[in-house]
This record gives C-alpha cells, sequence and structure tokens, in this order.
C-alpha cells in the first residue's frame, strides 16, 4: 500500500506526540531533523503593539484549507476577544496570515489557540499563553521560505562596520547541500542561494570572525560533525578549519585540539575560546594567528552550555540539570574565571545566550517538563544582577541562530515545543521566523 503525502504528515505527527512525553532533558545531541517536520499549521507570533492591542501571526501550509482551521483568544475566565483579520502573505511552502487582538490589557495573561484539520479529519489544537506588556525591543524580520533540512544555522556578521545591517546564515539541508543566505537589514530581505563555506558537508557548522589589533577581519569556519544513517545517533566530530584574511585565506593548522563533544563558543576581539557541552570543564583557545593553548578550565563541569561576550569578558551560563543555572565570567586577559550571580528564572536547558549595548542577555530554552520558554532576562556586568525585561514573541525555543552585535541581535529559526491541548506530550515542530532585539 502507497501512502499519500497527508497520510505520512499524520503518521509522523502521531510518532512525535508519543516521543515528546515529558522527561528529563536530552543530552548534549542536536535534534534529529529526520523526525520533525514543519508544522501544517502554526501560531508563529504574539507581541504587543500598543496598550490595548497585539499582534498574532499564523503560519498555514497549502494543504490547510480555510474552512480547516480556526484562531481564538481568550481571557483566563474564558471571555473571547476580538481577532481582526489583517495582510496575508504568501510564499512557496506556507503562507503567513496577521491578525489584530484587541482588548488586552498590561500585565494579564491571556490563551491563544490555533485548532486545525490537518488530514480532511484529524484535528490538533495548539495552545500559547501571552502575557502583554507595552515594552517591545522586538522586530519581525522576515521569513526565509524553507520547509526540510535543518531549521538551525550557523550566523556571522558580513557588515565591514560590524554593525550587522548584513547577516550571512548557513545552514543544513541534506548530506549533499548547504543553503546559505544573506539578510539584508536595510531591505529587511533575505537573498540566496549564495556560495557555502569552502569545507566538507557537516551539520553543527561553527563561524566566527576575530579582529587582529582590532582591524584586521579573519572569518574562520569549519568544526561541527558529519552523521551516517546506518548508524543512528552516532556521531563523526570534525576538527578542521579554514580561514580567510583580508588578503587571501589559509586552512587552519593545527587542527583544532580539545576533546570530542557539541562544542559552545564564545570570541574577544583576537581569540575563540571553546567549552564542551556536557564534557569535561577543560578549555581551549584559538588566536586569530592560527595559536591554540589551553586556558583555564570552567570552575564545574559543564551541562548545556550558552555563552555570550562583552568587550574581552566572555561568560558562560552552565545549565545543569536540577540546579540553578551558574553564570561563570572569563577574563581573556587574565586567565581567569569568576563566579556570578545566579539566572534567577526558571531551571532550563538548551537556553540562548547573547550580548547588546554591553548587556548580556539569556533566556529561551526547555523546562524539565519539556514545557518551551520564551523568557528574556538581561545581566547587567556593572552590578552583577539579572532582571526579567521581556518575551520573546517568536515560535521556536531551542537550537535558534543567533547573533549579537554592539546595538543588535537577531534571533530565529530553531524548534519549537508547542502545547497541544489534549495531550501530555509537546509537539516538536521547525521553525522559519527571524527576528531583530534593539533594548
Amino acid at each position: 500500500m502507497r501512502l499519500t503525502k497527508n497520510a505520512i504528515g499524520l503518521l509522523i505527527g502521531c510518532l512525535l506526540l508519543l516521543r515528546c512525553k515529558p522527561q528529563t532533558p536530552e543530552p548534549a545531541t542536536i535534534i534529529n531533523t529526520k523526525t520533525v517536520l514543519p508544522s501544517q499549521a502554526a501560531l508563529v507570533s504574539v507581541q504587543t503593539t500598543g496598550a490595548t492591542t497585539a499582534e498574532v501571526v499564523i503560519k498555514l501550509t497549502s494543504a490547510i484549507k480555510s474552512t480547516d482551521w480556526r484562531l481564538t483568544a481568550q481571557t483566563n475566565s474564558g471571555t473571547a476577544l476580538t481577532l481582526e483579520p489583517g495582510d496575508t502573505k504568501l510564499y512557496d511552502p506556507f503562507s503567513l496570515s496577521i491578525f489584530k487582538l484587541s482588548g488586552v490589557s498590561v500585565g494579564q495573561t491571556y490563551k491563544i489557540q490555533l485548532g486545525f484539520r490537518y488530514n480532511q479529519k484529524d484535528t490538533l489544537t495548539l495552545e500559547r499563553d501571552y502575557t502583554h506588556a507595552t515594552y517591545n525591543p522586538w522586530k519581525r524580520r522576515e521569513h526565509l521560505p524553507f520547509d526540510n533540512g535543518d531549521f538551525t544555522g550557523s550566523i556571522i556578521d558580513y557588515s565591514d562596520d560590524r554593525s550587522g545591517n548584513s547577516v550571512r546564515v548557513t545552514r543544513y539541508v541534506d548530506a549533499e547541500t548547504w543553503q546559505t543566505a544573506f539578510f539584508s537589514n536595510q531591505q529587511n530581505s533575505w537573498y540566496y542561494p549564495a556560495i557555502p563555506p569552502n569545507v566538507t558537508l557537516r551539520r553543527g557548522l561553527i563561524e566566527y570572525i576575530l579582529y587582529g589589533h582590532n582591524t584586521d577581519r579573519s572569518y574562520f569556519y569549519g568544526l561541527g560533525y558529519q552523521t551516517d544513517d546506518l548508524f543512528p545517533g552516532k556521531y563523526v566530530y570534525l576538527r578542521d578549519q579554514y580561514a580567510v584574511f583580508p588578503a587571501g585565506g589559509s586552512a587552519v593548522f593545527p587542527y583544532y585540539q580539545g576533546e570530542d563533544g557539541e562544542l559552545a563558543y564564545f570570541t574577544t576581539t583576537e581569540w575563540a575560546f571553546f567549552l564542551t557541552n556536557n564534557g569535561s570543564p577543560a578549555m581551549r583557545g584559538i588566536y586569530v594567528q592560527f595559536d591554540q593553548e589551553a586556558r583555564a578550565p570552567l570552575p564545574e563541569k559543564p551541562g548545556i552550555l550558552a555563552t555570550f561576550s562583552i568587550g574581552e569578558v566572555g561568560y558562560v551560563v552552565n545549565q545543569v540539570q536540577g540546579s540553578p543555572p551558574h553564570l561563570f565570567a572569563y577574563d581573556s586577559q587574565k586567565d581567569t574565571w569568576t563566579r556570578k550571580a545566579d539566572f534567577p528564572g526558571t531551571q532550563r536547558t538548551r537556553g540562548a545566550g547573547f550580548s547588546v549595548k554591553d548587556k548580556g542577555y539569556f533566556g529561551l530554552g526547555i523546562a524539565a517538563s519539556q514545557q518551551g520558554l520564551r523568557d528574556i532576562w538581561q545581566y547587567d556586568p556593572a552590578t552583577d544582577k539579572w532582571q526579567y525585561v521581556t518575551e520573546y514573541p517568536g515560535e521556536g525555543n531551542r537550537y535558534l541562530v543567533v547573533w549579537s552585535g554592539a546595538n543588535r541581535a537577531y534571533l530565529g529559526w530553531g524548534y519549537e515545543s508547542q502545547t497541544v491541548v489534549g495531550s501530555l506530550g509537546y509537539r516538536q515542530v521547525g521553525c522559519t521566523d527571524f527576528w531583530e532585539f534593539v533594548p
């Protein structure tokens, strides 16, 4: 018997619900994208637009008819709110529909639900809590239309002035294909295809920029890992890198000398520093002129690490199951670590870190229950204090692409653990939304 495309989608969707029941946070492995599909319909974003209004964006694939879905919003007491339809934007694999939500109040939490029929018979209802606030540092940017491959990737600044006006994202599509695209902030557009990195195809590609003498731009790319369908869950970690200078380029020698595993890293002006998720505390530094050396180890065993840099100081948030995330600051010039204020929010794994305007930020990720989180907290190194600042309005909550800049950051794509009404599990989907953060 030959299954139709809709029947295959239903089968995979059912398997996802069964496999995503609450469990302990996953080990340091990249999500198996072969069993994760973009949703047939999704709540993409909810964000404030005024004191009593918000914007809701939903995504629909071409298989969803206009009579096959319903979007509702209500208070916790069950009072329905007004959702006024607005623009619809068509892409090749999906469309985006924008709605105006009215009658909301600052500080109040509302339930947004999207129900849809995904094989002309079965229905699924997604639910998202939204707490209205007037502060909104987020700007919704253009989606990149794709519906297969990895929904995460590596992002670098492609602007000569380090402004982030143009960034480049590379993602793994399949064993023979990269996708590389440029995002123009001024035009709010993606341009692709672009020339992919000149290394063997891999997942977990790492790209970063270093500046010799604070002026000479050097672009590094490589590392990552490869998989084999014959050996599910097995990873071959790669150690090669290539560097492109203001004039010319070169393979990086020696190869990376650290331990095998999923790498977390941060950069200062002339150095890149690497740690291993769920590995030993050892850290290695790679200089802009390729010198490689062991540096002071992280003061405790790593769990899942999130990083950001402020000046010549790198910050690491260590997410260890069963304990509050610890924050450590690394002085790259003194080669010393200092324990800083613990992160005060919910315990989590796969949270994301970034920095803007000399402040650090950390949030998102997955709670121990496997519920997706969207809270973003700010860390001020001058006071060694954390404060909650905003909710991420977008869809993803882990494996996002994240870029930090002097005056803005970008976050987007990744995967979302969606709350499904009437289910103990969470639906895992790939995301295509992209956001600019300007505090």
